[in-house]
């Protein structure tokens, strides 16, 4: 809050280096307006004081008295047209005070010429006349108490000569009155000029405050918008080479490996799975940040639910943690993404925190509307924990030694939820473990849902799936699989071919450099899906693969697995019916996305 001190005129000029510019211009810019919006008034005033004053003969000193004011207001007009607000301040205010003080002086001057010493009724008129025009300066010209008086003192000093001069006659109570009033309307003036000062400043102060708020804001924008882009390039950056380790360590056969080399080959496995998992923590956050609106479609609970019990099988086993996923053959409509990433996050949650005994996945009909909950056995959340696990980048003291982590699961789900409109509620226990429930506005029924509304196609779900020794169980005699492999990273690129062509695709490495390209094409068979990066060089994937379903006249089903994480690029990829996996992510999964992405007939 503002006090007295910091309002004095050595703080103000120190703030404001050109306050007393400013405050002149401020108030020259409202005096102005004043003086031409009483022009009119003006120019009726002397005329209304003909009927009162004037006489059928020795009108002399009457007439010479309206010649007079006539000058004077044509000459009031054109000083105060002459006023150039964007001029020199001292230069205009002296022109209207001038202006002003010409007109009243006038005024003054009719002391002696309408009011008779025999005629005490015409001494009250000029009276009621002069303490008008007294009160309408101090409405117009009073925030500057300089103007003030130049408008008042040559009003106010005839009359008081007129008073001395003709002491005999006056009945002194009314022109003591008068003086008061005088003395008063100067005092009020100089203190209504101080406030007005003091007023304006705490606008300039206010002002000055939103500008700096303003800059600090768009400065905040602009390192907010810079961090974004850094974390986008680093993101990007580091996927690309996690996205290789977590290939070339997926073909390793660790069955052939000594028992040491094998212990320590899991132990950096489990290290690749942990920086996976902060990854795909922040794909999370730039798929929120993206502002893509939920989707609202049907999905199976039981296809969900058996996809989190494959998805995290592996990770249970490794804890030796028992999993359960309760649900009845319910049907939801709403948005699997998000409902799946919500699960995710609870999940890993769990499994991190839970070091013996069980995680407990229920789906339940609760009045109409899904509701799910995450139960397990483990460590539990400290109750003074409770209100702010949700925030970001929170990490329990107790906890923050034993696991790695960003502390941004639960910020997550908290903003999922209240982005499809649901509530979150936690019950913990130090020692027993904890519960998440997920009360969600999804309608759910017993119908059965359409075939082709699958889910779990564009999983999140990264943990290993069935290796290709498994899916190459499959007949590959119902038909040979044309894979089209489009990849820069000539490393990367090598790796997919020896893996799926071990799985028993035919793979074809498609250039990507346009010259080359176009000169592939004309040998190339018809591909029955493609697999792409999205960064290419001059081009990205997105053109490939429209220049290859051009070319066989076929909307051949596509994915790119990218390091880009830039949320203008989610909508992107849906619009154009490209699927989208994003890097680290292992070669199995990859497999598994292709495979029931196929055609029946074309499964591998």
């Amino acid at each position: 809050m503002l006090n007295n001190h910091n309002m004095t005129p050595e703080n103000l000029q120190a703030e404001f280096p050109n306050f007393d510019q400013l405050v002149a211009t401020e108030k020259l810019h409202y005096m102005h307006s004043f003086a031409k919006s009483s022009t009119i008034a003006t120019v009726l005033a002397p005329i209304l004081c003909i009927p009162l004053y004037w006489k059928p003969t020795d009108n002399l000193w009457i007439n010479a008295w309206f010649a007079l004011m006539a000058v004077v207001v044509i000459g009031r007009f054109f000083l105060i047209k002459k006023i150039n607000l964007k001029a020199n301040v001292q230069t205009n205010l002296f022109l209207l005070n001038m202006a002003l003080g010409a007109v009243t002086f006038v005024w003054g001057i009719g002391w002696f010429i309408f009011v008779e010493t025999s005629d005490p009724t015409n001494y009250l008129i000029y009276q009621i006349i002069s303490l008008t025009i007294l009160f309408v300066g101090m409405v117009g010209y009073c925030v500057s108490w300089k103007s003030f008086a130049y408008f008042v003192i040559p009003l106010k000093l005839p009359e008081l000569l007129f008073i001395v001069t003709h002491y005999e006659f006056i009945f002194w109570p009314i022109p003591i009155g008068s003086m008061v009033a005088f003395y008063l309307a100067i005092k009020m003036a100089m203190l209504f000029s101080q406030s007005w000062e003091k007023s304006f400043s705490l606008r300039l102060k206010n002002d000055a405050m939103i500008d700096q708020l303003v800059a600090e804001k768009n400065a905040s924008i602009a390192a907010n918008i810079a961090k974004s882009e850094f974390i986008a390039t680093a993101s990007h950056d580091l996927r690309q080479p996690m996205q290789s380790i977590n290939i070339f360590v997926d073909m390793i056969d660790s069955k052939n490996l000594p028992d040491y080399e094998n212990r320590v080959f899991e132990r950096m496995r489990n290290s690749i799975s942990v920086l996976n998992k902060m990854f795909n923590t922040l794909l999370d956050i730039s798929k929120l940040d993206s502002g893509v609106s939920p989707q609202s479609i049907k999905f199976s609970i039981a296809q969900l639910a058996q996809e989190l019990e494959i998805g995290f099988a592996d990770l249970c086993k490794e804890k030796k943690l028992a999993l359960t996923v309760k649900h009845q053959d319910l049907i939801a409509k709403g948005d699997p993404q998000l409902l799946e990433q919500i699960l995710r996050n609870l999940l890993f949650n769990a499994i991190q925190y839970t070091e013996t005994g069980s995680i407990v996945v229920s789906f339940e009909n609760c009045q109409g509307q899904l509701k799910f909950s995450v139960k397990d056995s483990g460590h539990g959340i400290p109750a003074e924990d409770l209100p702010v696990i949700f925030k970001e980048f929170f990490r329990s003291e107790h906890s923050r030694s034993q696991h790695d982590g960003l502390g941004l699961g639960l910020s997550i789900v908290n903003r999922i939820v209240q982005k499809i409109g649901g509530e979150c509620t936690v019950n913990s226990e130090l020692g027993v473990g904890s519960l998440f429930t997920i009360q969600t506005p999804y309608p759910v029924s017993h119908d059965h849902v359409e075939q082709q509304s699958k889910l779990g196609l564009q999983s999140g779900i990264q943990t290993r799936s069935k290796g290709p020794e498994t899916d190459n169980e499959i007949a590959r005699s119902q038909g040979v699989v044309n894979l089209g492999i489009i990849e820069n990273d000539y490393s990367l690129q090598d790796a997919y071919a020896q893996y799926f062509t071990k799985a028993g695709y035919s793979v074809y490495l498609i250039p990507h450099d346009e010259e080359e390209f176009a000169k592939y094409l004309v040998e190339l068979p018809e591909l029955h899906f493609i697999l792409s990066d999205y960064r290419l060089g001059e081009r990205n994937g997105i053109f490939f693969i429209q220049k290859l379903r051009e070319e066989f006249n076929e909307d051949i089903p596509a994915c790119i697995v990218t390091a880009d994480t830039s949320p203008q690029h989610l909508q992107l990829f849906g619009q154009l019916n490209i699927h989208v996996l994003y890097k680290p992510i292992d070669i199995h999964s990859i497999e598994s996305f292709i495979s029931r992405s196929l055609p029946v007939n074309q499964s591998v």
